[in-house]
């Protein structure tokens, strides 16, 4: 997790760079794939926590128009590894399914780059996303699912579902990133896709945002690093989180109590590992995910009609262990916080799904393996502990706001917050805590946090610094 004066550096890094993008410099690069076609740049750079994308377009009948896509130096590591990943991911996706990828034009690794950085030119997509479209406020009433489902919902589950099938039929024998293969010397896009293979780490957003805290998680996760058992995937994916635990200086303790924490991710860890990981499927399926797509839908373009037009974004896409391929989080469009606090919502908008990732599995003529592992899904939130494994910063809320009641004790709605505290959590804690290692873990982070937020004090000019909740 990025903490706040990380975020707050990244982004003033990241505006100074994209203001000393030299635009002639982008339009002669871009003309250069392009047969010398003179462009000109439209709109404005856009970006995201990693990347800047300069668009073009060239003077042709009718106009063409593309994107070139360029990491930014302040939070991207492992600059060559993720776009070799991205690549070979997109490239078979592409020809192995019929989901919308933006076509690659030409792309340099770092060495040799004639724009000194590593680039992705690929075509501009016309689209809006869902959030853009309206969805799912009430007051939008194509998208309101809350009485019923609608065309507009119906339509979007449709689209999911042929993208969720399709992904789910792409197996591998180990879990990772995908690569290309190598041509005199050097990754190559212009490959036979059947040559793409697993052959890189499962890098994720959060490994990048502790590599450049300086946590160095691929210290355990090294470069060329694949997994052939989803239990050892896993025993990474919980060494990602506490390596966050043991090194971050920000645990957000002044809204969450310290103790609760450390018992929340102790908790966690002991029930995805005895009880949630299927032992049946250690050594497979395993399958490709798109990296962001469970717990964001920016990565989705529609046009006007609600046509899906592109999935973007597939730097962290990797192969993960199928039980691990969830329904998306954002489904109901509430915050992951209120989605696992009021699940009912949750578990309709997935059975929504479920039915029309059976009309699409009928239609296609595949076997309706999706639907008959997603079935589960729809009285109990899988996609929860998953959220957990990737994102380690929501453990805090995925515990207390789900498995606690789920795992440990069945809360009555009656209690109040203090009533649920006193009578069933605080026991817990003081037994937890008896353990003079966690007294010292605990008293070590609590100094940690204090010397954070005096920093952060420092950094914002803050009059008052945040104070850890007891």
């Amino acid at each position: 997790m990025a903490n706040d004066i990380l975020r707050d550096k990244a982004e003033k890094e990241g505006q100074h760079f994209i203001e000393s993008i030299n635009t002639d410099t982008i339009c002669r690069l871009a003309s250069f794939y392009h047969a010398g076609v003179p462009c000109k740049t439209f709109g404005s750079p856009k970006h995201g926590s990693f990347n800047v994308c300069i668009f073009v377009e060239f003077e042709t009948s009718p106009p063409e128009r593309w994107a070139v896509r360029i990491p930014l130096p302040a939070l991207t590591v492992w600059i060559d590894e993720k776009i070799e990943a991205e690549l070979a991911t997109m490239r078979y996706v592409s020809a192995k399914t019929t989901i919308p990828v933006p076509r690659v034009h030409a792309y340099s690794f770092t060495e040799g780059s004639p724009i000194k950085t590593a680039f992705i030119v690929m075509d501009y997509v016309q689209g809006q996303t869902l959030h853009e479209l309206g969805f799912p406020f009430p007051t939008q009433q194509q998208w309101c699912s809350y009485a019923s489902q609608t065309r507009a919902t119906n339509k979007l589950h449709k689209q999911l579902a042929d993208i969720y099938i399709q992904l789910r039929q792409l197996e591998f024998p180990e879990i990772g990133a995908l690569g290309l293969p190598i041509v005199d010397g050097k990754p190559s896009y212009e490959c036979n896709p059947d040559d793409i293979r697993v052959c890189h780490r499962p890098m994720s957003m959060e490994m990048a945002l502790q590599e450049v805290q300086g946590m160095d998680p691929g210290a355990y996760i090294k470069p060329n690093t694949t997994f052939s058992t989803a239990r050892s995937f896993v025993d990474a994916l919980l060494f990602v989180a506490e390596n966050d635990l043991e090194k971050s200086p920000d645990m957000g303790l002044d809204n969450r109590g310290g103790r609760e924490a450390l018992y929340a991710r102790h908790h966690f860890r002991r029930f995805v590992l005895d009880t949630w990981l299927e032992s049946t499927a250690d050594q497979g399926p395993f399958v490709l995910m798109h990296g962001e797509l469970d717990m964001l839908m920016s990565s989705l373009l529609f046009d006007e009609e609600l046509n899906l037009v592109s999935v973007l974004d597939w730097e962290w896409s990797c192969v993960i262990p199928a039980q691990m391929m969830v329904a998306p989080i954002w489904l109901t469009g509430c915050t992951p916080e209120s989605t696992i606090i009021y699940k009912g919502l949750f578990y309709k908008e997935v059975s929504s799904l479920v039915d029309a990732i059976k009309d699409r599995e009928q239609a296609l003529g595949v076997p309706p393996t999706l639907s008959q592992e997603w079935a589960k899904m729809e009285t109990w939130c899988h996609t929860a502990v998953v959220m957990a494994l990737v994102r380690p910063d929501r453990t805090y809320d995925v515990y207390w706001y789900f498995l606690f009641g789920e795992i440990e004790e069945e809360i009555s709605p009656g209690y109040t917050y203090s009533e649920l505290h006193s009578r069933f959590i605080a026991p817990r804690l003081e037994v937890f805590m008896e353990s003079p290692g966690r007294k010292a873990l605990l008293a070590r982070k609590e100094e940690e946090q204090r010397r954070f937020f005096e920093a952060e004090k420092r950094h914002f000019n803050y009059r008052w610094a945040r104070q850890i909740m007891r």
